[in-house]
């Protein structure tokens, strides 16, 4: 499979004819997804904010599938899982994030979207191991830094790919990457904005690739 960053929370997953991708942001973050990565079969969103949602900034031969909260799906050769968890509102309403796990290929793909707490024991074991995680480590109202090292610890993934960052053009407030990369101890080498994996490329330990938004300007 191969997992390109669009920029802020998004991602894009291709596995053979099939792509998703997961937490569209709107142009108003300062960012727009390349027209030729914005098609997708099927669409995920963690939350309702606009810079999760923004699901018409998607296109596709066919409206794609869009999954939106908890529960268990199956639609162009995706088995994807949603759990719900509690996210930051302002004013003390409730607000709802929904962790993602995704089976393809042999593999499991978890995208935590933007929780405001640690995940619980209970749903660490919802992820069902994930081969690869999808990491927010930079949001400035869910998980700080020392908890998104923490997640790496208790989750033990393969790879990890942090998202939600401060990078350049995205008008988010967002914090720098490095702190969660000196929690981690690790010195990632070289920033493409896609990396291809399979089950046989698996590191036998737990490492982090980072990748550059492929995200364009507005």
């Amino acid at each position: 499979m191969e997992i390109t960053w669009l920029g802020h929370n998004a991602v894009r997953i291709k596995s053979g004819q099939s792509v998703l991708i997961m937490d569209p942001y709107s142009d108003a973050s300062g960012l727009k997804v390349p027209p030729q990565l914005a098609q997708a079969n099927v669409v995920t969103v963690s939350g309702e904010d606009p810079d999760f949602s923004a699901t018409s900034t998607i296109s596709g031969d066919q409206p794609p599938t869009l999954i939106n909260g908890p529960g268990e799906y199956e639609a162009s050769n995706f088995r994807i899982k949603g759990t719900r968890t509690p996210a930051f509102a302002e004013g003390g309403e409730i607000a709802w994030n929904t962790v993602y796990s995704i089976e393809l290929e042999g593999m499991i793909v978890s995208h935590l979207g933007n929780p405001g707490r640690l995940l619980t024991n209970r749903e660490i074991e919802d992820l069902g191991s994930p081969h690869v995680l999808i990491l927010p480590v930079g949001s400035k109202v869910g998980l700080s830094t020392e908890d998104s090292v923490e997640m790496v610890n208790a989750i033990s993934p393969k790879v990890v790919i942090p998202v939600l960052y401060a990078h350049s053009g995205n008008s988010a407030e967002l914090r720098e990457l490095a702190p969660f990369l000196k929690g981690l101890g690790v010195t990632p080498e070289g920033s493409p904005n896609r990396t291809t994996i399979t089950r046989a490329n698996l590191p036998e330990e737990s490492s982090v690739t980072v990748l550059a938004p492929a995200s364009v300007l507005m």
